[in-house]
């Protein structure tokens, strides 16, 4: 179990995305977040690795900007033998296109998956309002929307597990 810490994760953040600072505001600002609940969820008996969740939440854009960023950045931490950061970014968008079952403990994955939801760019949103914005661009795209609303049920799905995990509402966190 190879996982870099929070310096080499920033490192590693700042040599490919060094060209854009607001990218890399919005890993850490998703970072800070994404440790905040997996901190909360830990004191509420959940058992989930919190280095993990920084690397990953740190690194999970890390070649934002390129085609399937997500599997391009697991691929690529994936080769530097970072397997279990490269496992959590590459789902880090859909979860891979499932959705957790009631009965499946909460994993990295989602606490990852969800901060990044919490954010549009550097500004804290609700899902309700980061799937407004998309439902809007893609208004005139009936296929995309499907699309989108299966994806804001998923986010909705997750953020009532975690909600539920914790005990309090993300917007507390």
């Amino acid at each position: 179990m190879h996982i870099p810490d929070r310096t080499t994760s920033i490192e590693i953040l700042e040599k490919h995305q060094g060209d854009s600072p607001e990218r890399i505001a919005h890993s850490m600002a998703v970072a800070e977040l994404a440790m905040a609940l997996g901190r909360e969820l830990v004191a509420q008996g959940h058992s989930l690795d919190l280095g993990l969740i920084e690397a990953a939440a740190i690194l999970h854009d890390i070649l934002k900007g390129q085609p399937a960023h997500d599997h391009a950045g697991g691929e690529m931490l994936r080769s530097m033998g970072y397997a279990q950061v490269a496992a959590v970014v590459e789902v880090h968008t859909r979860l891979g296109g499932r959705t957790p079952a009631p009965e499946e403990p909460i994993s990295e994955a989602e606490v990852v998956y969800m901060a990044d939801k919490s954010y549009r760019r550097v500004n804290r949103v609700t899902i309700e309002e980061r799937y407004g914005i998309w439902r809007n661009t893609w208004k005139d795209n009936p296929t995309r929307l499907e699309s989108l609303t299966r994806g804001e049920n998923r986010a909705k799905t997750v953020r009532e597990r975690i909600e539920k995990a914790m005990g309090k509402t993300l917007g507390d966190i």
